[in-house]
Parts: structure tokens; sequence; C-alpha cells
């Protein structure tokens, strides 16, 4: 299914109106896990935790009062990085105090400079990750549950059409088209939230 830029940037656009507190909810309900894992992930107390993704929500409310989404600029979940790290910088110089570990003084040296090839691409699956979690969770009511056991076992565990048929009395054709028709919902989902074209590795499971 082709879906256009407007369709891709629905949310973000959304968010320009400050008064639109049902999309600002959503944003907040898809991003807040994934701000919270990377802090967690590197060992921040929990105050600081809840302060620095405050401040990450509080810079994005100001930058979409001027959104224009320009593909050309840079993909949002890059953005959104740089703005995590400025947040987590800013809380500490703000804090007045000096790290008291030695895990948080490599964090603020991290930091403060580039971040590094790893980092990023440990950045890129979290995000992905945690997108494709959450379109799952809503649409997943959508469905039977039969519907959603083809497509867990074979989008999700990579199970031959033709096995999972025979679990199931289905012949392999039927299967397919199943799992297609989820695997469609689920794009949808996706690039209605993202700000540019999900990575198509779950889609490319879709021809096997």
């Amino acid at each position: 299914m082709q879906q256009d830029e407007n369709t891709r940037v629905t949310l973000l656009m959304k968010l320009r109106d400050q008064a639109d507190e049902s999309s600002w909810a959503e944003f907040v309900e898809i991003y807040t896990p994934l701000l919270f894992a990377y802090c967690r992930k590197r060992e921040l107390k929990p105050t600081d935790t809840a302060d620095i993704i405050q401040n990450v929500f509080r810079s994005i409310s100001l930058a979409m009062k001027g959104f224009e989404y320009d593909p050309a600029k840079g993909k949002f979940k890059a953005w959104l990085f740089t703005v995590l790290r400025n947040a987590i910088s800013t809380h500490f110089r703000k804090a007045g105090r000096a790290p008291v570990t030695t895990r948080e003084t490599m964090l603020i040296e991290m930091i403060e400079s580039d971040p590094n090839s790893s980092e990023e691409t440990d950045w890129d699956r979290d995000y992905q990750i945690r997108l494709l979690n959450w379109a799952m969770e809503k649409i997943k009511p959508e469905f039977s549950e039969r519907v959603w056991t083809i497509f867990t076992e074979t989008a999700l565990k990579e199970r031959p059409p033709e096995e999972v048929g025979l679990d199931l009395g289905m012949k392999k054709n039927a299967v397919t088209v199943t799992k297609y028709r989820v695997v469609q919902r689920l794009r949808q989902k996706m690039m209605s939230i993202d700000a540019e074209r999900w990575e198509d590795e779950m889609i490319a499971r879709e021809q096997k």
C-alpha cells in the first residue's frame, strides 16, 4: 500500500496544534518508553530520568509550533535522538553538580561528544522496535485470535506458511493472504505515526 508524505507525517503535523490533547497523549504514549529505556540503559537515576524526559517533550512542544516536515533536513528519529542527548547534557549542567559516579562521568563525556556508530545503531534499533510494538498493540484488537496467531507464527516467528497451515487446517495460500492483510494494516499504522518510511525488514518477510 502506497502512503503519501502527508499520511506518513500525520501525527507530527497534528502536534502543531498545542490544544490537540489526544495527539499529544498518543505521542507521549509512543515515545516515553523509548526515552525511558535509553536513560535506564545508562543507569540514570529515576528522578533524573523523569526530569530529562519532561524536558524532551517540552523541547518538542516548542519546536512543533513552527514545524514543517522536510525529509531533506533529516529523519525524525535522528532529531529526537539529538534532543534527548541535549536534554541529558542540559540537565546535568543546570544541576550544577559534578557526576558522582564513574558511570555518570562516562555518560556525560559520551553525551558531550558526537555519538558513535554503535550508539546510533542501538538507537535506530530500539526506535523501530518501540514503534513496531506499539503499532502491534494498537491493531491487535482489530483481528481475531486465529488471524493474529497466523501473523505471529509467520511474520514474527518466521515459520513457513504451509507449516502453519497444517497446524490450523488451512491452505498455504489462505495463510499467506491472512498474514499479508495484517502486515499491511501494521504498515499503515506505523506510517501514520512515523515521520519517515519505516524500515522494510518486517514488510520484506511478507514476500517469503
